[in-house]
């Protein structure tokens, strides 16, 4: 409400559903309550050294005093306050690049118990327990060839063997896996639909699912193309998470090698929806004219976490009329001064700096965007957009 500008966020309350885009300049990290107080992280993010180098050139949110992943832990302390256990039920990790599950440097912490390096969602566990973590491939990662998860493989041994961690792999076509685990039965209208993984997509028929590449004669997807993506639903209200999803031959020029444009396939799994987390930052490699117009989003929040995020293509494709009608907000967490420069109308985004909360109302019909300072840990209002009628 316009009255909570320069308030702290009002807190959640039985019923509601809030979507937490944390913003600490290093990368993803989305933070839901669901209606019922089951607790969601997906993706924990610290994506380089600090100083970053250029052209990633963001500074850590709200400081560099502390780690990404100390920060993320913090910000979730701080929406669970009042409540009896501070918990995160499910991590979903989209894919294994450090800006998504943190990348190990020279500079990052050791445990104190475990060999392996304090980095992203690692480091979540020191100050909030974590019951499941949901990832594309548990436990065999054997395609693509991962990056960067050998410390994140020491991670999970480590809080399985002494902490009960539970992992799985992430199902598609399921909507099943990520459950209401508090009162369940008051919300019969919610939902996570599992759409894709590793590039396999849900059909919308049960839970059955197609392969978009044909491994046996050699068609292959990178990391960003086999992440995971889903479907929230809560009444009427519907959210989009892709990962880092792309659609590059088709951003680039038609090509044969349409098993790589995952992006269209996802959202035809998907059908419209009310908000989007737009893939892979706003790159201009994602967030395809297909995807968007098949999405036809009411809000879309860019996790930003470079120079170029939003690419001037992608924010074009955003804000055009021609691939969807009515209207569109636009939230960006993080926007730097040449990215400024050089994306144009970025002045029609609602916010370009900021955590952005995406908070719907109870039963779903209704929902609003705050835009929150990310200067300090008071979570202060510094906008508030909506109401939003759901679609």
């Amino acid at each position: 409400m316009v009255g909570d500008i320069g308030k702290p966020l009002p807190s959640w309350e039985e019923g509601m559903l809030d979507i937490h885009h944390i913003n600490t300049g290093r990368g993803d990290s989305v933070f839901f309550i669901l209606p019922d107080g089951t607790t969601m992280l997906v993706d924990a993010s610290d994506g380089q050294a600090n100083p970053l180098p250029a052209p990633f050139g963001m500074p850590t949110k709200p400081n560099n005093s502390r780690q990404a992943g100390e920060w993320i832990a913090r910000y979730i302390l701080r929406a669970l306050q009042h409540f009896p256990e501070k918990k995160i039920d499910y991590a979903i990790l989209s894919h294994f690049h450090g800006d998504h599950i943190g990348k190990v440097t020279a500079d990052s912490k050791r445990a104190a118990q475990g060999d392996y390096a304090l980095t992203g969602i690692s480091e979540i566990p020191e100050y909030v327990p974590i019951g499941m973590i949901i990832d594309r491939n548990w436990p065999d990662y054997n395609y693509p060839a991962p990056i960067e998860l050998d410390n994140y493989r020491q991670f999970l041994n480590w809080q399985i063997a002494h902490r009960g961690l539970v992992v799985e792999q992430f199902k598609p076509g399921h909507n099943d896996q990520v459950a209401l685990l508090r009162n369940p039965a008051a919300y019969a209208n919610f939902e996570i639909r599992n759409l894709i993984a590793n590039g396999r997509v849900w059909t919308g028929k049960g839970t059955d699912t197609r392969e978009l590449a044909d491994l046996k004669h050699g068609q292959r997807l990178d990391e960003n193309q086999c992440s995971i993506a889903f479907r929230l639903t809560y009444g009427k209200f519907d959210y989009f998470s892709g990962g880092d999803l792309d659609a590059k031959s088709r951003v680039l020029m038609p090509s044969s090698r349409t098993w790589q444009d995952v992006e269209p396939a996802a959202a035809m799994a998907s059908g419209p929806v009310d908000a989007l987390k737009a893939n892979h930052h706003g790159s201009w490699d994602a967030n395809c004219a297909e995807f968007l117009s098949l999405l036809q989003p009411r809000v879309i929040v860019v996790t930003s976490r470079a120079d170029g995020h939003p690419a001037t293509n992608t924010f074009q494709r955003m804000i055009s009329k021609s691939l969807w009608p009515g209207p569109r907000d636009i939230f960006i967490t993080n926007v730097t001064p040449s990215t400024h420069a050089t994306t144009y109308n970025l002045d029609k985004a609602k916010c370009t700096q900021g955590h952005v909360v995406i908070r719907v109302d109870v039963g779903g019909a209704t929902y609003r965007v705050y835009a929150l300072d990310d200067n300090d840990e008071e979570n202060r209002v510094i906008g508030v957009f909506g109401p939003y009628a759901a679609k």
